[in-house]
């Protein structure tokens, strides 16, 4: 056997593997930035710090009801202001879930750190079919995938 050929062997093995290690290990970081990112734009976005507060049942003057139930007497103009508000989070969550199920470049634990917002909307029959007539369904299928939905 010819040692020049064994040697660079292990020296291509052993640069593959370095490599796939340290592209492994920068991924990771790239995902935690992004999900960092992503709890800051949560946190900072007046409007969905609107929204969270009623989905939390927090807001001084609106609920979930009042906005999503069929039966709501809320002005019209006021109800489809904030379902517009919910759309941009729900859109939010939309794209958590589109990484996870179709790309799958985020990970069951990393999706359930917003675990508590699938789970307050899966409380709400009215939002949950809210999500499912108008393209939020991922929403729902990720809830239910990850139990979200369930007490405790």
């Amino acid at each position: 056997m010819n040692w020049n050929v064994l040697v660079a062997s292990v020296a291509v093995m052993f640069s593959m593997t370095s490599y796939v290690l340290t592209r492994r290990k920068e991924l990771a970081w790239k995902r935690t930035e992004f999900l960092y990112a992503q709890a800051q734009y949560l946190e900072n976005d007046p409007e969905l710090v609107d929204v969270i507060r009623i989905l939390e049942d927090r807001h001084p003057s609106l609920t979930m009801a009042q906005i999503f139930d069929a039966d709501s007497q809320l002005d019209y103009e006021k109800r489809a202001e904030y379902e517009q508000k919910f759309d941009k989070l729900f859109n939010f969550l939309w794209r958590l879930c589109y990484a996870y199920l179709e790309v799958k470049t985020l990970s069951s634990k990393e999706v359930e750190g917003f675990g508590w917002y699938f789970w307050l909307i899966s409380k709400f029959p009215a939002v949950v079919d809210y999500c499912e007539n108008n393209g939020y369904e991922d929403i729902n299928i990720v809830t239910r995938k990850l139990g979200l939905d369930q007490e405790g």
